[in-house]
């Protein structure tokens, strides 16, 4: 008796849990935004696992990506951003691609300061 009262339970918990569907709060990528010495692919894992969370986006898609590429190019940090958005094309859509560009710009930004104080 007291099994079947468990396993009773168990079955309540588990319908209570994923009976009512969850609920999508977009906002909440667009909270997440990159710290100046986050690197990319940091600040990229951060925003699927906020997606994953909070969304229903499915990233093995072909199109969810392409959502998620728009929100890492619009929250990354201003000089990364900025060169993102001179992409053009598809290279402006595809996450992999402007997690390159944004890896290179990451990657030489003490160079740009330095050039900068000598200035």
């Amino acid at each position: 008796l007291r099994r079947r009262l468990n396993q009773y339970q168990k079955w309540v918990l588990y319908g209570i849990k994923y009976a009512i569907p969850r609920a999508l709060n977009w906002s909440k990528l667009y909270e997440v935004k990159q710290d100046k010495n986050e690197s990319p692919s940091v600040f990229l894992e951060k925003l699927k696992e906020t997606a994953r969370k909070y969304t229903d986006l499915k990233l093995e898609t072909e199109a969810e990506p392409q959502q998620l590429a728009l929100i890492f190019m619009g929250q990354s940090a201003p000089n990364i951003k900025r060169k993102l958005q001179k992409l053009e094309g598809e290279d402006s859509r595809n996450l992999n691609k402007m997690l390159k560009v944004a890896r290179k710009v990451y990657n030489n930004r003490e160079k740009e300061e330095e050039q900068r104080k000598k200035k």
